[in-house]
């Protein structure tokens, strides 16, 4: 990921030389999480984990990253996360309203035809490819008292402040979409997998609900009218948390390290992560919005703009920081569980 840190927007504070070690370094081979349900489990877990790798001498733990799920649900900067991951063809999942028609096995499994109707390239021999997929890991230091400022400096009351941020986002801190809820926050809709994904940008040609360069429809543009096919791009995504949250309040930063570990999960590291994130969050030209990068996750460097569609003159915010900020990441490949089975079976 390093080799490719300008192209993704990992630059200034982002890039490469001020990564956490060891990424980018070359030194992480291979990357191992550990999930479950409390600390108890996880302790359990953990300890199986110190016994195998006590059975692998050469291997090194380089870094270790502890992560979880806040009590609300929601990300650093207190928003509803994870919503409108696509279905895969195949997989047995259910499709929720708005997501539209399953994507293709080969968009996130190797070894299967994707949306264009090709097989994805995938390592060699095939036992060891097939079946397995691409991921991109990263830590990303969130700025919530930076957030927070700039919005209390660019409203006049606390709702206000609430309206800013949904029009940055393109969805209220409950997930309620803007499309669907316009002027205030609907927590009920926002809760209600059957409804909170389940609209179209058509109704909203002008961005006067949501804007167009607010994050969710930068992320995912669904119906916009964009070169391209729209499909080609999507990706399945986590992400949780890292470090203390910040109080709910609080406008100055405590120095706490707190932020988000992002993955993505993908045949095609390109077309997919590597494409929404500099061409569709980095970029305004696809959205006609010129040089305006995603106010909220984008690369801005103090000088950048945000476009807020409203009658009869539009608002115009300015000086947009950078208020995430990458602390490392690399590329993987995940293999299959019977790729597991095939390299064990081969080493033994």
């Amino acid at each position: 990921m390093a080799a490719r840190a300008e192209f993704i927007g990992d630059t200034g504070e982002s890039a490469p030389a001020r990564w956490e070690p060891p990424f980018g370094t070359g030194q992480v081979h291979v990357v191992l999480s550990l999930l479950a349900a409390d600390q108890e489990s996880l302790a359990v877990v953990l300890e199986r984990a110190r016994k195998a790798h006590a059975q692998l001498p050469g291997a090194q733990v380089v870094h270790r990253q502890d992560f979880y799920q806040l009590s609300t649900g929601r990300t650093s900067f207190g928003y509803k996360d994870g919503i409108g991951n696509p279905t895969i063809e195949g997989s047995g999942a259910e499709t929720p309203p708005g997501d539209g028609s399953v994507l293709k096995a080969g968009e996130s499994v190797l070894g299967c035809p994707d949306e264009t109707g090709n097989l994805p390239p995938m390592p060699q021999p095939a036992e060891l490819g097939r079946n397995g997929t691409f991921v991109a890991w990263r830590k990303l230091h969130t700025r919530v008292a930076a957030f927070r400022r700039y919005l209390h400096d660019n409203s006049g009351s606390p709702e206000e402040e609430s309206l800013l941020a949904a029009k940055i986002v393109g969805r209220w801190q409950s997930g309620a979409p803007l499309v669907l809820a316009p002027e205030h926050d609907d927590p009920a809709l926002g809760a209600d997998d059957q409804r909170n994904n389940d609209f179209r940008y058509a109704s909203d040609p002008g961005g006067a609900n949501c804007p167009h360069g607010a994050h969710a429809r930068r992320a995912n543009p669904r119906d916009s009218e964009i070169i391209g096919d729209i499909r080609l791009h999507h990706m399945i995504r986590r992400g949780t948390n890292y470090g203390p949250p910040l109080p709910a309040g609080v406008l100055d930063d405590d120095g706490a390290d707190r932020g988000i570990v992002f993955v993505f999960i993908g045949s095609h590291l390109d077309r997919q992560f590597e494409f929404v994130k500099s061409q569709w969050l980095n970029d305004g030209h696809f959205t006609g919005l010129d040089q305006e990068k995603d106010l909220l996750t984008g690369d801005n460097d103090g000088t950048g703009v945000f476009t807020i569609p409203q009658h009869p003159i539009r608002r115009r915010l300015h000086g947009v920081e950078r208020f995430v900020i990458s602390r490392g990441g690399e590329y993987f490949f995940l293999p299959s569980l019977s790729a597991l089975r095939w390299l064990a079976n081969a080493g033994a």
